[in-house]
């Protein structure tokens, strides 16, 4: 599935590095205790994610919610009405040259982000990999990167990824979520991470894996009484990430996600992405 450039270019003023980090996170809120029963207007994501660290900080997966048709309408409305107000400061930066289009315009938009941070401490089972519920928005989400301490988008898959929709009033079982450095070789498994050391001049680079859960993962005893699904999984073609210093890919995932020139490839229909 190729999501709508016209949404992707979203991003720019939904999903900045500096709204990845902002307090409400997204509206995910992290469960540690299973609820009684789920909210029928909320959607609810289990996963398991590993507990790398940079240094002191956790390496953290971001997430983001593609926005629906009434956030595209309302951040197009605020930053129309801001660029109009700031068109005589646009005009006199510009002196005399062309004034910055509205395409090209930023602005610091006050709506709630659609993107959220998967924060490590906040877990409903503690172990080698940590078993996550987060309790968020319905939508369709994407593994869109990843971040360090909890702050700004340090790396997109920007060259290929994946989506999935979380449907109100069930947990959708995403599966297993791993991340690490990957400028060499890293103890974290299913990662790539043959870019080789020479990367490591520009800073630490940083990937990101899935494993899909199947009918051999296991359930959590605590959650057998709720009603959980597994993600359905589409293929998201390269796109264009505002924000991050670095740019990935999700690591290829067998029989679902592959990589032929570079291009994402879904391997379940054999196209090109």
């Amino acid at each position: 599935m190729k999501i709508l450039a016209v949404v992707l270019a979203l991003i720019v003023g939904l999903s900045s590095a500096a709204t990845v980090s902002a307090k409400d996170n997204g509206g995910a809120i992290a469960l540690q205790a299973v609820p009684a029963t789920l909210h029928t207007d909320s959607a609810y994501l289990l996963m398991r994610t590993s507990i790398a660290k940079s240094g002191l900080f956790p390496i953290q997966p971001v997430l983001l919610r593609i926005p629906s048709q009434q956030e595209q309408d309302d951040y197009r409305v605020a930053k129309k009405l801001a660029y109009d107000a700031a068109i005589p400061e646009l005009a006199k930066k510009a002196k005399g040259s062309t004034v910055t289009p509205l395409t090209e315009f930023t602005f610091d938009y006050p709506g709630r982000p659609n993107t959220f941070v998967v924060e490590s401490k906040k877990f409903l089972i503690d172990g080698e990999m940590r078993t996550m519920l987060i309790e968020v928005p319905p939508g369709t989400y994407l593994l869109y990167g990843i971040t360090i301490g909890g702050g700004g988008l340090v790396t997109c898959n920007c060259l290929g990824t994946v989506s999935f929709s979380a449907p109100a009033g069930i947990i959708t079982n995403v599966g297993s979520l791993y991340a690490d450095k990957v400028h060499k070789k890293s103890p974290i498994p299913y990662l790539e991470d043959n870019l080789g050391a020479q990367m490591f001049q520009y800073g630490f680079i940083f990937g990101e894996a899935l494993v899909p859960p199947d009918g051999a993962t296991p359930i959590p005893e605590i959650l057998r009484a709720l009603p959980v699904e597994p993600a359905q999984f589409e293929i998201v073609g390269q796109y264009f990430g505002v924000g991050a210093a670095n740019i990935n890919r999700l690591a290829p995932i067998p029989g679902l996600l592959g990589y032929e020139h570079g291009k994402p490839v879904d391997l379940r229909a054999r196209a090109v992405r």
